[in-house]
């Protein structure tokens, strides 16, 4: 059978929800007489379709450059070609601002059943004008109304949505690879970083609810000896924020900068390197860059949201208040002090225990099996 996998933009991935839909297709067993067909943004690199892997179909679909116009045009162009060219037997959407899409699909083929899943709330990123947010949040209703199922990776969505909606919700994880690569690409050794000997914040985007300017106020008050090295893209939606942000970043002694996304290979290296890795978000659904770190063996110092603890579980020393700087100076200054402890391997070894990419990817096919069984 065909299944279509709409919503994601890149393959390879470089952001949270798209390194959701890649992982979960790489562990999707190739002999289960599934073909899948994911759409994303074509580039000068990715031309036309091309096979990613002996059952992953990669189909290129051209995009419009705007800020608000690149992932309609994406969405509704995905759509069509789905409904109208690739007719599949499946569709699974990824991202609830697909919404509007997902009635394409339902009107031009009726009889397909459509899974959905969230990555989070849109709406409630700061990044998005009032408008934007009026619209999300219109898409979600529409995306809910539209699947046949749904499934979340925030666990407090699934009582949330059972409120508004008869359309069944499941709630399954995101994942990590228990020991991943940790390449060498040479770009710490180029950024001037010495192993073991630097602190790490990283995001995709630099949205205020990342909590990068939570960071600094506490770097600034507690003025370790460690670096601190920040990754990521500062050309987001929030402009404004975005460029104080950076320059406030370049004006703060002993920052160092990598202000632009990075692949995967690129970014495990500096990852792997860290002495402790800092994760302020004041709002996540079930980040990929909290479990990936995890996964690298680093010490993660987390904001204590529900989203972060469903990972670290409750009692993980590591945690402070979210939205707190100097709780967070405070929580630095005692890591430094005291080091790791044993807790580091004992999170290691539940994530990759509680989240497996490989038990998450055979609860898809399930899904897809069920929604779909074969004649």
């Amino acid at each position: 059978m065909k299944i279509a996998v709409l919503g994601s933009k890149s393959l390879p991935a470089f952001a949270g929800a798209d390194r959701v839909a890649e992982n979960i297709l790489l562990h999707l067993p190739a002999g289960a007489g599934h073909r899948y067909h994911i759409y994303v943004v074509r580039t000068p690199a990715q031309p036309r379709p091309f096979d990613f892997a002996p059952h992953i179909r990669v189909i290129p679909i051209p995009a419009m450059k705007g800020k608000h116009s690149r992932a309609t045009s994406f969405f509704l162009l995905s759509a069509l070609h789905c409904a109208l060219v690739l007719r599949p037997g499946l569709a699974h959407a990824h991202d609830s601002a697909f919404g509007p899409f997902a009635w394409i699909l339902r009107l031009l083929r009726p009889g397909m059943p459509l899974l959905g899943t969230f990555h989070g709330n849109p709406y409630e990123r700061a990044k998005w004008s009032s408008f934007a947010k009026a619209f999300l949040r219109f898409s979600e209703s529409a995306f809910i109304r539209a699947c046949s199922a749904l499934t979340t990776v925030a666990r407090a969505k699934v009582a949330e949505v059972q409120a508004r909606s008869t359309t069944p919700i499941e709630f399954i994880p995101n994942g990590v690879n228990p020991a991943p690569s940790i390449p060498q690409t040479l770009l710490a050794e180029k950024v001037g970083l010495v192993p073991g000997q630097y602190l790490m914040f990283a995001a995709g985007r630099m949205d205020p609810t990342k909590g990068l300017h939570h960071l600094l106020d506490a770097y600034d008050q507690l003025k370790p000896a460690l670096p601190l090295l920040v990754v990521g893209g500062f050309e987001g939606h929030n402009q404004d924020y975005s460029e104080k942000l950076l320059a406030r970043c370049r004006a703060t002694e002993h920052v160092l900068l990598v202000p632009r996304l990075l692949s995967q290979p690129e970014l495990f290296e500096l990852v792997a390197g860290a002495k402790l890795f800092i994760f302020p978000s004041e709002i996540e659904a079930m980040s990929m860059m909290l479990l990936e770190v995890i996964s690298c063996g680093v010490p993660v110092l987390a904001s204590d949201i529900p989203e972060n603890t469903e990972v670290t579980g409750q009692n993980y020393p590591w945690l402070f208040r979210s939205a707190d700087p100097a709780h967070l100076a405070e929580k630095i200054s005692q890591f430094l002090r005291a080091g790791p402890g044993p807790e580091i391997a004992a999170l290691r070894e539940r994530c990759a225990r509680d989240f497996n990419w490989t038990s998450i990817a055979a609860r898809y096919l399930a899904l897809y099996q069920r929604l779909a069984p074969a004649p």
